[in-house]
């Protein structure tokens, strides 16, 4: 018991790591912080983290050089066209940009991530659906349970059009900003 009671701690305190002693001792801190940067996280929470990581290893982190990596990353990652990048594969924006894009990005991240929340609740639907329509075909079915499913199938069908239609207003919504932030970055384009 106390063995798995200490494996369970192992893998607990292994699965908060950010780094492995190889990271650690290569010690590439500006391409990590580049990294961090490009994928929109802060740097303080990262940045302790990898001090965490690294003092279990004997290893200090360079935070001049990380800072330097991350600042340059999140060049990368602030760009307007990410925020909807971003949030149509799940990600929701941590405020990391400066703050003159900060709340533009914020709002076109939060309508993206919309789109993506309601095509995952959609997709989970849809395979709700046809297992129950596939439960129906089962000849062992008492009369009882398959009217209850019935009953189910119907109302859940109602659910899944209501999820069809918000997810139809959200990406007519979201095409519409995706137009919005062309025309704003055209806007500022110094060229």
């Amino acid at each position: 018991m106390k063995l798995l009671g200490l494996l369970i701690v192992v893998m607990v305190l292994s699965g908060c790591a950010t780094l492995n002693v190889e990271q650690c001792r290569r010690g590439d801190w500006y391409g990590i912080g580049l990294a961090d940067g490009r994928d929109g996280l802060p740097a303080a929470d990262q940045l302790d983290r990898h001090m965490q990581a690294c003092a279990r290893h004997g290893v200090r982190v360079d935070m001049r050089l990380y800072q330097q990596g991350h600042t340059q990353g999140l060049l990368d990652y602030c760009r307007i066209d990410n925020a909807f990048d971003t949030g149509l594969r799940g990600q929701r924006y941590r405020h990391v940009c400066p703050p003159e894009i900060d709340p533009l990005f914020d709002h076109y991240n939060r309508a993206a991530y919309r789109v993506y929340d309601l095509r995952r609740q959609l997709d989970s639907a849809e395979r709700w659906f046809f297992s129950s329509e596939y439960r129906l075909l089962n000849r062992n079915l008492s009369p009882k349970n398959r009217r209850w499913l019935r009953d189910d199938i119907r109302e859940f069908d109602w659910r899944r059009d209501q999820l069809r239609y918000e997810l139809y207003k959200s990406e007519r919504y979201l095409f519409l900003l995706m137009d919005e932030a062309r025309d704003w970055e055209r806007a500022s384009d110094p060229r």
